[in-house]
């Protein structure tokens, strides 16, 4: 449930004048499991993944990353309202906390930060936004409305994963206009390299639009970085759908994050993905749900390798707001893949596995089972 902090309150017992200020939500998600995988590597990532072995772990948000935050919106008069969010992560299998650095750029997407998630100040009047500081891009928000799982169990699916646009970006100005059943928006997070704007830049666009039981989605994003002096531009596409029909809810999408080097010798990788999935919703407590999705690794034009990931999983609500949840899931490799490099901007191929840039440590004909309990309020 969750708990209204009266910011007015606040300013009284720290002796600070009392003015009208909004009132302040207090939120968050815990989610602890229990996950056995098999073929996991011994040795990290990528060509040193020479043995495998089976592991038991407590997870951490391996359905709902674990997260909690400050929000509150303040009414200016006139249908015009101030809002701000505050968003961190811990882990709730060791109680750590966010790291100590703040992110950076807009090529600077880590979870670092103690509001790392979000950090957003803005203004809105009925169907407009816009929002200041470090927020989700257009193409992660895309890619939640159609992806089979519907954004959980992101520790298992590799959708967040194909997105070279990034989960979020810091230094961004976002702008979104609502209309009847569909939407827009754009957003603008700035390099912040001095004699050089369009370094490290980040430009993105979004839509939306439901008709009846069907909702179709679109974003574009590109991105231009410098690495030690090799220029690496980064595009991102995403397009998707959701059908609804009675208890059934399918979805489908496509992506595609594709990266040019245009110094040092001209490269080019791109990594598409296919995603497909149904949910089916036995009861207003349980739902299933089965999702697939398939990614290629392509470098100059040619296949290195392609990854499957096939996942089943179930959910039963035991309120509103507490959930205990199970899955299955299966993940296939073939040949090798492409690695591109973010400390130098070097486009390569791999020689094992997926590839360290997609952040994997499993090898073919991994699976894993999972179950755990997650609570929000």
């Amino acid at each position: 449930m969750q708990k209204k902090l009266l910011t007015a309150a606040v300013a009284g017992v720290l002796a600070a004048p009392v003015v009208a200020m909004a009132d302040v939500t207090v939120y968050g998600t815990i989610d602890t499991g229990v996950r056995s995988a098999s073929k996991v590597c011994t040795a990290a990532g990528g060509a040193g993944c020479t043995e495998t072995g089976s592991l038991l772990s407590v997870t951490d948000g391996e359905r709902t990353t674990n997260r909690w935050g400050l929000k509150g919106s303040e009414d200016l008069g006139g249908g015009l309202r101030a809002n701000f969010t505050l968003e961190g992560q811990y882990g709730s299998d060791n109680g750590a906390g966010p790291g100590s650095s703040t992110p950076g750029s807009a090529t600077n997407t880590g979870n670092q930060g103690l509001f790392q998630r979000k950090s957003i100040v803005g203004l809105s009047g009925g169907a407009w936004s816009v929002d200041l500081g470090r927020d989700y891009t257009v193409n992660f928000k895309t890619q939640g409305i159609y992806d089979p799982m519907s954004y959980t169990y992101t520790g298992i699916t590799p959708t967040a994963g194909n997105n070279v646009a990034g989960t979020r970006s810091s230094n961004m100005i976002t702008a979104g206009f609502r209309f009847g059943t569909g939407g827009i928006r754009v957003d603008y997070a700035m390099g912040e390299v001095a004699g050089d704007t369009g370094s490290g830049q980040r430009i993105g666009a979004n839509a939306d639009f439901a008709f009846g039981p069907v909702t179709l989605a679109a974003a574009y994003s590109t991105r231009s970085d410098t690495f030690a002096g090799l220029d690496l531009d980064q595009d991102t596409y995403n397009i998707g759908g959701v059908y609804k029909l009675g208890a059934l809810t399918f979805r489908a999408g496509y992506s595609s994050s594709e990266y040019k080097q245009t110094s040092g010798g001209t490269q080019k990788a791109d990594t598409p993905m296919y995603a497909l999935g149904v949910q089916y919703d036995f009861t207003p407590a349980v739902s299933g749900r089965i999702g697939y999705y398939n990614m290629e690794f392509n470098l100059n034009d040619v296949k290195a390798g392609s990854r499957d990931w096939f996942i089943l999983a179930i959910d039963y609500n035991l309120s509103k707001t507490t959930t205990l949840y199970a899955a299955v899931d299966v993940s296939g490799i073939k040949d090798s893949s492409i690695t591109v490099s973010g400390a130098t901007g070097i486009i390569t191929a791999g020689t094992a596995g997926i590839g360290a840039t997609q952040g994997s440590t499993v090898q073919d004909g991994s699976t894993g089972i999972s179950a755990g309990i997650m609570h929000a309020f």
